[in-house]
């Protein structure tokens, strides 16, 4: 349904199989590495680039919300050294909701922080925010019970719950000037014939709604999910020669391809 107002990125892929990887593809532009996570490498992941830095230095403030625990692989200090000025895990969230052995539910995590980015919102600054979801992860154990298959129905949970948010976003005075992407972190074998080593495996969607898109269209460009950081920086009119790894999806001068490795 929101596909049929935004912009759909038909042919990306994910950088890797993993959450750390993924996530610095995404918010960093740095691909993958096939036997090494450069996020857990504190020295090294201090000299990355970041979207959230590029945009503070814009005057954005930045926050990253996730449900579970964002000491997990390293991910704070990353996130940190990246230009987010908080981040708000399990250990600053107290919600009354279900838990699974990664953290909170995404109903909770994204209704808190639809009231933190709508209150923000009121003070007229620009903001950037990031939400890590985790349901839709093994054990796929949520509080919501309409399909039987155990995986579908931990998906379908998920998509509902952002569904629900890009609703209560859309009832704000700021939808105008309100700009949502959504990214899977990494693809999924899925069905189980899809091997981990197949591009198939590997192609994710993505999808830009909001107030601030034009009008509805569908990309067709290959892309991976490193574009990510160059394509939205230049939307923004903002430099993004710090990402060397990345290229602007909607510009005709670069070559385009969907990049992943697997080990």
């Amino acid at each position: 349904r929101m596909r049929s107002e935004g912009i759909g990125f038909e042919n990306l892929y994910a950088s890797s199989f993993r959450t750390d990887r993924g996530t610095v593809a995404t918010l960093s532009g740095f691909p993958a590495q096939p036997k090494m996570s450069i996020m857990k490498y504190p020295k090294r992941a201090s000299h990355l680039a970041g979207i959230a830095s590029s945009l503070a230095e814009a005057g954005y403030a930045t926050r990253f919300f996730y449900g579970g625990d964002a000491n997990f692989t390293n991910t704070r200090a990353y996130l940190y050294a990246t230009g987010y000025q908080e981040v708000i895990d399990d250990s600053s969230l107290s919600l009354d909701g279900h838990r699974s052995k990664w953290g909170y539910a995404d109903d909770v995590v994204l209704e808190a922080a639809a009231e933190a980015i709508l209150a923000r919102m009121d003070n007229s600054a620009p903001t950037f925010e990031t939400i890590l979801t985790l349901s839709s992860h093994e054990p796929f154990e949520v509080p919501y019970a309409r399909l039987e298959d155990k995986l579908l129905n931990a998906f379908a949970f998920t998509d509902e719950v952002i569904g629900k948010f890009v609703e209560r976003l859309r009832q704000s005075e700021h939808w105008a000037n309100t700009l949502i992407i959504i990214i899977p972190d990494h693809g999924y074998p899925y069905p189980a014939s899809v091997s981990n080593y197949s591009a198939e495996r590997h192609h994710i969607p993505m999808l830009w709604l909001g107030g601030a898109v034009a009008e509805p269209r569908t990309i067709e460009s290959y892309a991976a999910q490193t574009d990510l950081a160059a394509t939205l920086l230049a939307q923004l009119s903002l430099p993004h020669d710090a990402y060397p790894f990345s290229r602007n999806i909607a510009s005709e001068e670069v070559s385009h391809f969907g990049y992943w490795t697997f080990n």
